[in-house]
């Protein structure tokens, strides 16, 4: 299985991208986060993670007698190749898009039905699409600079001072 399948997988992400929150967790601690999806579902794609190296344990814990892992996720591992980018045909693109703005609705719904409007501003909370006319240079400096600003950020561990945040972000050329 290629890297774009195994982690744009509906479940799979929504793995990850709680274990991206800072904070590692066992498979039921991953299972009452999520809400939706049995322990048996979650061992199954742990395993893949694992197996890919994607996730890691990096704990135990005793719990009645049986010993539970704990488990993050390995940031360092996530990234797509471009190679595997350019060889993934526009309708597997078109799936793993679906998969990615699903879970982005989730978390948008989730936020929205916790959240009163009054705090959204002071929480951060937004929402844009902004036409940028740039040339490819122009361009290539945008992104440079955005992926530099996110380098600072993005090793940052969680603690009680800390908001996290889910920053999603998509450039889409248009002709």
């Amino acid at each position: 299985m290629n890297k774009m399948n195994l982690l744009l997988h509906p479940i799979r992400m929504r793995i990850v991208q709680k274990l991206l929150l800072g904070k590692p967790l066992t498979i039921a601690q991953l299972a009452e986060a999520l809400g939706d999806i049995p322990q048996a579902t979650l061992y199954r794609h742990m395993r893949l993670l694992l197996e890919e190296h994607h996730v890691e344990v990096v704990d135990t814990q005793k719990v009645s007698g049986t010993e539970e892992r704990i488990f993050s996720v390995k940031k360092e591992t996530l990234e797509i190749p471009e190679s595997e980018v350019e060889m993934t045909s526009q309708e597997d693109h078109m799936h793993h898009f679906s998969v990615y703005h699903t879970n982005l609705l989730q978390q948008v719904t989730s936020y929205l039905l916790e959240t009163p409007p009054g705090q959204y501003k002071q929480e951060g909370f937004a929402y844009w699409q902004t036409p940028l006319h740039l040339t490819d240079e122009e361009f290539q400096e945008l992104v440079l600079t955005i992926n530099s600003c996110m380098e600072k950020v993005y090793q940052h561990e969680k603690t009680p001072e800390r908001t996290t945040r889910v920053f999603a972000g998509m450039f889409v050329p248009q002709k």
